[in-house]
Protein backbone atom coordinates (compact mmCIF):
# COMPACT_ATOMS: atom_id res chain seq x y z
CA UNK A 1 0.00 0.00 0.00
CA UNK A 2 2.76 2.40 1.01
CA UNK A 3 4.72 1.48 -2.13
CA UNK A 4 1.69 2.26 -4.35
CA UNK A 5 1.23 5.60 -2.57
CA UNK A 6 4.91 6.43 -3.15
CA UNK A 7 4.63 5.66 -6.87
CA UNK A 8 1.51 7.82 -7.17
CA UNK A 9 3.26 10.65 -5.33
CA UNK A 10 6.29 10.42 -7.63
CA UNK A 11 4.05 10.48 -10.69
CA UNK A 12 2.21 13.52 -9.34
CA UNK A 13 5.48 15.35 -8.73
CA UNK A 14 6.70 14.44 -12.21
CA UNK A 15 3.46 15.69 -13.76
CA UNK A 16 3.75 18.94 -11.79
CA UNK A 17 7.30 19.49 -13.06
CA UNK A 18 6.24 18.82 -16.65
CA UNK A 19 3.32 21.25 -16.38
CA UNK A 20 5.50 23.94 -14.84
CA UNK A 21 8.05 23.55 -17.62
CA UNK A 22 5.34 23.53 -20.29
CA UNK A 23 4.00 26.84 -19.10
CA UNK A 24 7.09 28.49 -20.65
CA UNK A 25 7.70 26.02 -23.49
CA UNK A 26 7.03 26.74 -27.13
CA UNK A 27 4.04 25.12 -28.79
CA UNK A 28 2.21 25.97 -32.00
CA UNK A 29 -1.23 27.21 -32.91
CA UNK A 30 -2.62 28.08 -36.34
CA UNK A 31 -4.53 31.30 -36.93
CA UNK A 32 -6.63 31.79 -40.08
CA UNK A 33 -6.41 35.49 -40.79
CA UNK A 34 -8.23 35.30 -44.12
CA UNK A 35 -9.02 32.94 -46.94
CA UNK A 36 -5.50 33.68 -48.15
CA UNK A 37 -3.40 32.62 -45.19
CA UNK A 38 -3.10 30.43 -42.13
CA UNK A 39 -0.37 31.75 -39.86
CA UNK A 40 1.52 29.18 -37.79
CA UNK A 41 2.12 30.82 -34.42
CA UNK A 42 5.01 29.83 -32.17
CA UNK A 43 3.26 30.05 -28.82
CA UNK A 44 4.97 30.75 -25.50
CA UNK A 45 2.10 30.56 -22.99
CA UNK A 46 2.10 32.38 -19.68
CA UNK A 47 -0.29 33.33 -16.92
CA UNK A 48 -0.86 37.07 -16.79
CA UNK A 49 -2.78 39.94 -18.35
CA UNK A 50 -0.54 40.68 -21.34
CA UNK A 51 0.14 39.07 -24.71
CA UNK A 52 2.89 40.11 -27.13
CA UNK A 53 2.25 39.50 -30.84
CA UNK A 54 5.78 39.33 -32.28
CA UNK A 55 6.22 39.69 -36.06
CA UNK A 56 9.11 38.17 -38.01
CA UNK A 57 11.58 40.59 -39.64
CA UNK A 58 12.92 40.36 -43.18
CA UNK A 59 15.29 37.53 -42.23
CA UNK A 60 12.80 35.46 -40.22
CA UNK A 61 13.03 34.34 -36.59
CA UNK A 62 16.31 33.25 -35.01
CA UNK A 63 17.29 31.48 -31.77
CA UNK A 64 17.71 34.74 -29.84
CA UNK A 65 14.11 35.68 -30.65
CA UNK A 66 12.96 32.51 -28.94
CA UNK A 67 15.34 32.99 -26.01
CA UNK A 68 13.77 36.37 -25.31
CA UNK A 69 10.25 35.01 -25.86
CA UNK A 70 10.79 32.29 -23.21
CA UNK A 71 12.18 34.85 -20.79
CA UNK A 72 9.15 37.10 -21.35
CA UNK A 73 6.85 34.15 -20.64
CA UNK A 74 8.66 33.76 -17.32
CA UNK A 75 7.75 37.40 -16.66
CA UNK A 76 4.08 36.47 -17.18
CA UNK A 77 3.93 37.95 -20.69
CA UNK A 78 2.48 35.49 -23.21
CA UNK A 79 4.17 35.59 -26.62
CA UNK A 80 2.83 34.73 -30.09
CA UNK A 81 5.51 34.71 -32.79
CA UNK A 82 4.16 34.83 -36.34
CA UNK A 83 5.78 35.02 -39.77
CA UNK A 84 3.19 36.56 -42.08
CA UNK A 85 5.48 36.67 -45.11
CA UNK A 86 6.07 32.94 -44.80
CA UNK A 87 2.33 32.26 -44.40
CA UNK A 88 1.65 34.09 -47.66
CA UNK A 89 4.36 32.07 -49.46
CA UNK A 90 6.29 35.24 -50.24
CA UNK A 91 10.10 35.45 -50.30
CA UNK A 92 11.57 36.23 -46.88
CA UNK A 93 12.72 39.74 -47.75
CA UNK A 94 12.32 43.44 -47.11
CA UNK A 95 10.40 43.83 -50.37
CA UNK A 96 7.80 41.31 -49.17
CA UNK A 97 7.39 43.13 -45.85
CA UNK A 98 6.78 46.41 -47.66
CA UNK A 99 4.00 44.78 -49.71
CA UNK A 100 1.92 44.11 -46.59
CA UNK A 101 -0.75 46.63 -45.64
CA UNK A 102 -1.31 45.74 -41.99
CA UNK A 103 -4.62 43.87 -42.22
CA UNK A 104 -3.15 40.48 -41.32
CA UNK A 105 -1.49 41.99 -38.27
CA UNK A 106 -4.77 43.62 -37.25
CA UNK A 107 -6.46 40.22 -37.66
CA UNK A 108 -3.86 38.65 -35.37
CA UNK A 109 -4.38 41.36 -32.75
CA UNK A 110 -8.14 40.77 -32.78
CA UNK A 111 -7.84 36.99 -32.67
CA UNK A 112 -5.28 36.99 -29.85
CA UNK A 113 -7.54 39.10 -27.69
CA UNK A 114 -10.65 37.16 -28.62
CA UNK A 115 -9.36 33.79 -27.44
CA UNK A 116 -7.28 34.98 -24.45
CA UNK A 117 -9.03 38.13 -23.23
CA UNK A 118 -5.60 39.65 -22.68
CA UNK A 119 -4.29 43.12 -23.41
CA UNK A 120 -2.17 43.12 -26.56
CA UNK A 121 1.16 44.60 -27.61
CA UNK A 122 2.82 44.18 -31.01
CA UNK A 123 6.58 43.78 -31.41
CA UNK A 124 9.14 43.54 -34.18
CA UNK A 125 12.77 44.22 -35.00
CA UNK A 126 14.50 45.72 -38.02
CA UNK A 127 12.06 46.24 -40.93
CA UNK A 128 9.31 44.34 -39.12
CA UNK A 129 8.80 47.69 -37.40
CA UNK A 130 6.92 48.75 -40.54
CA UNK A 131 4.56 45.75 -40.27
CA UNK A 132 4.03 46.45 -36.57
CA UNK A 133 3.02 50.08 -37.03
CA UNK A 134 0.92 49.37 -40.13
CA UNK A 135 -0.91 46.64 -38.21
CA UNK A 136 -1.60 48.93 -35.28
CA UNK A 137 -2.81 51.65 -37.66
CA UNK A 138 -5.11 49.15 -39.42
CA UNK A 139 -6.51 48.05 -36.06
CA UNK A 140 -7.22 51.70 -35.20
CA UNK A 141 -9.02 52.10 -38.52
CA UNK A 142 -11.50 49.39 -37.54
CA UNK A 143 -12.91 51.59 -34.76
CA UNK A 144 -12.78 49.14 -31.87
CA UNK A 145 -14.94 50.06 -28.92
CA UNK A 146 -12.80 48.16 -26.45
CA UNK A 147 -9.27 49.56 -26.13
CA UNK A 148 -7.36 46.36 -25.41
CA UNK A 149 -4.38 47.27 -27.62
CA UNK A 150 -1.64 48.94 -25.54
CA UNK A 151 1.01 49.83 -28.13
CA UNK A 152 4.19 48.68 -29.86
CA UNK A 153 7.68 47.50 -28.90
CA UNK A 154 10.39 47.92 -31.53
CA UNK A 155 13.92 46.54 -31.44
CA UNK A 156 16.46 48.58 -33.46
CA UNK A 157 13.82 49.50 -36.03
CA UNK A 158 14.44 50.19 -39.72
CA UNK A 159 11.75 52.14 -41.51
CA UNK A 160 13.36 53.67 -44.58
CA UNK A 161 11.13 54.01 -47.61
CA UNK A 162 14.33 53.48 -49.60
CA UNK A 163 18.07 53.87 -49.08
CA UNK A 164 19.17 57.33 -50.27
CA UNK A 165 22.32 58.15 -52.20
CA UNK A 166 25.30 59.19 -50.08
CA UNK A 167 24.91 62.59 -48.46
CA UNK A 168 21.11 62.63 -48.59
CA UNK A 169 18.76 62.08 -45.66
CA UNK A 170 16.41 59.09 -45.86
CA UNK A 171 12.65 59.27 -46.26
CA UNK A 172 10.65 57.06 -43.91
CA UNK A 173 7.71 54.84 -44.72
CA UNK A 174 4.50 56.93 -44.56
CA UNK A 175 3.16 55.02 -41.53
CA UNK A 176 5.93 56.53 -39.37
CA UNK A 177 4.49 60.05 -39.55
CA UNK A 178 0.95 58.63 -39.25
CA UNK A 179 1.64 56.85 -35.94
CA UNK A 180 0.09 58.33 -32.80
CA UNK A 181 -0.02 55.23 -30.58
CA UNK A 182 2.36 54.42 -27.69
CA UNK A 183 5.75 53.07 -28.79
CA UNK A 184 8.79 51.73 -26.91
CA UNK A 185 12.08 51.44 -28.83
CA UNK A 186 15.14 49.44 -27.79
CA UNK A 187 17.94 50.75 -29.99
CA UNK A 188 21.34 49.05 -30.38
CA UNK A 189 24.02 51.75 -30.37
CA UNK A 190 26.30 49.78 -32.71
CA UNK A 191 23.65 49.27 -35.39
CA UNK A 192 24.30 50.69 -38.84
CA UNK A 193 21.08 52.74 -38.50
CA UNK A 194 21.97 54.28 -35.13
CA UNK A 195 22.98 57.56 -36.77
CA UNK A 196 19.39 57.97 -37.98
CA UNK A 197 17.74 56.87 -34.74
CA UNK A 198 17.12 60.37 -33.38
CA UNK A 199 15.48 61.47 -36.64
CA UNK A 200 13.21 58.42 -36.59
CA UNK A 201 12.25 59.04 -32.98
CA UNK A 202 11.49 62.70 -33.65
CA UNK A 203 9.28 61.74 -36.61
CA UNK A 204 7.30 59.36 -34.38
CA UNK A 205 6.96 62.09 -31.75
CA UNK A 206 5.27 64.48 -34.17
CA UNK A 207 1.86 63.01 -33.34
CA UNK A 208 2.53 61.25 -30.04
CA UNK A 209 3.91 62.12 -26.61
CA UNK A 210 4.14 58.41 -25.79
CA UNK A 211 7.36 57.49 -27.58
CA UNK A 212 9.98 56.00 -25.26
CA UNK A 213 13.45 54.65 -25.97
CA UNK A 214 16.34 52.86 -24.32
CA UNK A 215 19.81 52.48 -25.82
CA UNK A 216 21.47 49.07 -25.79
CA UNK A 217 25.21 49.71 -25.59
CA UNK A 218 28.03 47.67 -27.16
CA UNK A 219 25.85 45.63 -29.53
CA UNK A 220 24.84 45.94 -33.19
CA UNK A 221 21.58 44.12 -32.53
CA UNK A 222 20.14 41.23 -30.55
CA UNK A 223 19.11 38.67 -33.12
CA UNK A 224 21.89 36.95 -35.04
CA UNK A 225 22.24 33.50 -36.56
CA UNK A 226 25.46 32.78 -34.72
CA UNK A 227 25.75 32.27 -30.96
CA UNK A 228 25.13 35.54 -29.08
CA UNK A 229 28.10 37.47 -27.74
CA UNK A 230 28.51 38.10 -24.02
CA UNK A 231 27.21 41.65 -24.51
CA UNK A 232 24.06 40.35 -26.25
CA UNK A 233 23.55 37.77 -23.49
CA UNK A 234 23.65 40.54 -20.89
CA UNK A 235 20.95 42.49 -22.70
CA UNK A 236 18.81 39.39 -23.18
CA UNK A 237 19.01 38.77 -19.43
CA UNK A 238 17.88 42.25 -18.39
CA UNK A 239 15.42 43.03 -21.20
CA UNK A 240 12.45 40.89 -20.04
CA UNK A 241 12.10 42.71 -16.72
CA UNK A 242 12.60 46.07 -18.46
CA UNK A 243 9.94 45.23 -21.06
CA UNK A 244 7.51 44.21 -18.30
CA UNK A 245 8.03 47.59 -16.61
CA UNK A 246 7.63 49.46 -19.90
CA UNK A 247 4.35 47.70 -20.63
CA UNK A 248 2.96 49.35 -17.50
CA UNK A 249 4.29 52.73 -18.69
CA UNK A 250 2.72 52.37 -22.14
CA UNK A 251 -0.55 51.22 -20.60
CA UNK A 252 -0.87 54.47 -18.65
CA UNK A 253 -1.38 56.31 -21.93
CA UNK A 254 -4.89 56.34 -23.31
CA UNK A 255 -4.86 54.70 -26.71
CA UNK A 256 -5.74 57.44 -29.25
CA UNK A 257 -9.24 57.31 -30.71
CA UNK A 258 -8.36 59.59 -33.64
CA UNK A 259 -6.70 58.18 -36.73
CA UNK A 260 -4.07 59.93 -38.84
CA UNK A 261 -4.28 59.14 -42.52
CA UNK A 262 -1.29 57.50 -44.17
CA UNK A 263 -0.08 59.62 -47.05
CA UNK A 264 1.02 57.90 -50.21
CA UNK A 265 4.68 58.09 -51.15
CA UNK A 266 7.18 56.50 -53.49
CA UNK A 267 8.34 53.49 -51.49
CA UNK A 268 9.59 51.35 -54.38
CA UNK A 269 12.33 53.80 -55.29
CA UNK A 270 15.88 52.61 -54.69
CA UNK A 271 18.83 54.81 -53.83
CA UNK A 272 21.37 51.98 -54.00
CA UNK A 273 24.08 52.98 -56.46
CA UNK A 274 25.66 50.84 -59.16
CA UNK A 275 28.40 53.30 -59.99
CA UNK A 276 29.99 56.47 -58.61
CA UNK A 277 27.47 59.31 -58.35
CA UNK A 278 28.06 63.01 -57.97
CA UNK A 279 27.95 63.72 -54.25
CA UNK A 280 24.97 65.84 -53.12
CA UNK A 281 25.68 66.33 -49.42
CA UNK A 282 28.10 68.49 -47.44
CA UNK A 283 31.25 68.38 -49.59
CA UNK A 284 33.73 69.02 -46.78
CA UNK A 285 35.27 65.78 -45.44
CA UNK A 286 35.74 65.29 -41.71
CA UNK A 287 39.18 65.15 -40.14
CA UNK A 288 40.33 61.56 -39.74
CA UNK A 289 41.92 60.77 -36.38
CA UNK A 290 41.70 57.02 -35.78
CA UNK A 291 43.99 54.11 -34.98
CA UNK A 292 44.51 51.33 -37.47
CA UNK A 293 44.07 47.65 -36.64
CA UNK A 294 47.66 47.47 -35.35
CA UNK A 295 47.37 50.49 -33.05
CA UNK A 296 49.06 53.11 -35.26
CA UNK A 297 47.40 56.51 -35.17
CA UNK A 298 46.32 57.92 -38.53
CA UNK A 299 45.63 61.67 -38.61
CA UNK A 300 44.49 63.47 -41.73
CA UNK A 301 42.96 66.93 -41.86
CA UNK A 302 44.31 68.11 -45.23
CA UNK A 303 42.87 66.34 -48.26
CA UNK A 304 44.28 68.73 -50.88
CA UNK A 305 46.80 67.82 -53.55
CA UNK A 306 45.68 64.23 -54.10
CA UNK A 307 42.60 62.07 -54.54
CA UNK A 308 41.50 60.30 -51.36
CA UNK A 309 39.17 57.31 -51.31
CA UNK A 310 37.44 56.75 -47.93
CA UNK A 311 35.70 53.37 -47.72
CA UNK A 312 33.39 52.40 -44.81
CA UNK A 313 32.87 48.65 -44.40
CA UNK A 314 32.40 45.72 -41.98
CA UNK A 315 33.40 42.06 -41.96
CA UNK A 316 29.75 40.96 -41.48
CA UNK A 317 28.78 42.70 -44.73
CA UNK A 318 29.11 40.26 -47.71
CA UNK A 319 29.25 43.00 -50.40
CA UNK A 320 32.01 44.74 -48.41
CA UNK A 321 34.09 41.58 -48.38
CA UNK A 322 33.42 40.88 -52.06
CA UNK A 323 34.64 44.39 -52.88
CA UNK A 324 38.07 44.02 -51.22
CA UNK A 325 39.88 42.26 -54.11
CA UNK A 326 38.91 45.00 -56.56
CA UNK A 327 40.04 47.64 -54.04
CA UNK A 328 43.38 45.82 -53.79
CA UNK A 329 43.70 45.88 -57.59
CA UNK A 330 42.69 49.55 -57.66
CA UNK A 331 45.40 50.44 -55.15
CA UNK A 332 48.04 48.57 -57.15
CA UNK A 333 47.01 50.23 -60.45
CA UNK A 334 47.10 53.69 -58.83
CA UNK A 335 50.44 53.13 -57.06
CA UNK A 336 52.25 55.70 -59.26
CA UNK A 337 49.57 58.38 -58.85
CA UNK A 338 48.77 60.69 -55.91
CA UNK A 339 45.80 58.59 -54.81
CA UNK A 340 45.29 57.40 -51.23
CA UNK A 341 42.90 54.62 -50.21
CA UNK A 342 41.73 54.53 -46.59
CA UNK A 343 39.20 52.05 -45.26
CA UNK A 344 37.32 52.49 -42.00
CA UNK A 345 35.81 49.49 -40.27
CA UNK A 346 32.47 50.07 -38.60
CA UNK A 347 32.21 49.25 -34.87
CA UNK A 348 34.12 45.95 -34.75
CA UNK A 349 36.89 45.11 -32.32
CA UNK A 350 40.58 45.01 -33.21
CA UNK A 351 40.97 41.25 -32.91
CA UNK A 352 38.05 40.62 -35.26
CA UNK A 353 39.78 42.72 -37.93
CA UNK A 354 43.18 41.12 -37.42
CA UNK A 355 41.67 37.63 -37.64
CA UNK A 356 39.84 38.68 -40.81
CA UNK A 357 43.02 40.04 -42.43
CA UNK A 358 44.82 36.80 -41.63
CA UNK A 359 42.34 35.10 -43.96
CA UNK A 360 41.58 37.82 -46.51
CA UNK A 361 44.32 39.88 -48.18
CA UNK A 362 43.85 43.61 -47.58
CA UNK A 363 46.45 45.88 -49.23
CA UNK A 364 45.32 49.14 -47.67
CA UNK A 365 45.10 50.59 -44.12
CA UNK A 366 42.09 49.56 -42.03
CA UNK A 367 41.16 52.14 -39.41
CA UNK A 368 38.88 51.35 -36.48
CA UNK A 369 35.68 53.29 -35.85
CA UNK A 370 35.21 51.54 -32.50
CA UNK A 371 31.76 52.83 -31.56
CA UNK A 372 30.49 53.85 -35.00
CA UNK A 373 30.47 57.56 -34.14
CA UNK A 374 32.79 58.50 -37.00
CA UNK A 375 30.50 56.84 -39.57
CA UNK A 376 27.59 58.83 -38.14
CA UNK A 377 29.43 62.09 -38.89
CA UNK A 378 29.67 61.06 -42.53
CA UNK A 379 25.96 60.10 -42.50
CA UNK A 380 26.72 56.52 -43.54
CA UNK A 381 23.49 54.49 -43.66
CA UNK A 382 24.48 51.34 -45.54
CA UNK A 383 27.64 49.33 -46.10
CA UNK A 384 29.88 49.55 -47.98
CA UNK A 385 29.82 53.30 -48.51
CA UNK A 386 32.70 55.04 -50.24
CA UNK A 387 33.57 58.72 -50.68
CA UNK A 388 35.86 60.10 -53.39
CA UNK A 389 37.62 63.34 -52.39
CA UNK A 390 39.20 65.37 -55.18
CA UNK A 391 42.53 67.24 -55.16
CA UNK A 392 40.78 70.40 -53.94
CA UNK A 393 39.77 68.62 -50.73
CA UNK A 394 36.07 68.32 -51.62
CA UNK A 395 33.93 65.19 -51.73
CA UNK A 396 33.19 64.83 -55.44
CA UNK A 397 31.64 61.36 -55.79
CA UNK A 398 30.11 58.69 -53.61
CA UNK A 399 28.72 55.17 -53.84
CA UNK A 400 26.64 53.27 -51.27
CA UNK A 401 27.21 49.80 -52.68
CA UNK A 402 30.03 47.48 -53.73
CA UNK A 403 31.46 48.19 -57.17
CA UNK A 404 34.41 47.04 -59.33
CA UNK A 405 37.08 49.59 -58.46
CA UNK A 406 39.51 48.49 -61.17
CA UNK A 407 36.99 49.01 -63.95
CA UNK A 408 38.81 50.97 -66.72
CA UNK A 409 36.14 53.69 -66.90
CA UNK A 410 36.30 54.20 -63.14
CA UNK A 411 40.11 54.34 -63.21
CA UNK A 412 39.90 57.00 -65.94
CA UNK A 413 37.37 58.98 -63.86
CA UNK A 414 39.65 58.97 -60.81
CA UNK A 415 42.64 60.06 -62.90
CA UNK A 416 40.58 62.96 -64.29
CA UNK A 417 40.36 64.37 -60.76
CA UNK A 418 44.15 64.70 -60.42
Amino acid sequence: MFKLFTIKLQLAVLLFIILCHASHAKDEIVVSVSSEADIAIEHFPAAGDYLLVWLAPEYGFRPSHRTLARALAEQAVEVWMGNIVEALYLPQSLKSLKQLDGRYVADLIEYAHKITGKKILVAGDSYAAISVLQGVHQWQQRNHRQAYLIGSILFTPNAYAYIPSLGLQPDYMPVISATNSPVMIFQATGSANSGQFQALKETLQINSDAVYSKLMADVMGLFYEEAPSEEIKKHLQTLPATIKKMIAVLERHKFPESLISIKSSETSKSGIDHYLKEYKGNNAPYTIDLNDAYGTRVFKDNFRGQVTIVNFWATWCPPCVEEIPSLNRFKNKMADFPVELISINYAENRQTIIDFMDKIKVDFPVLLDKNGEFAKKWNVITYPSTFVIDKHGQIKYGVNAAIEWDDPELIALIKSLL
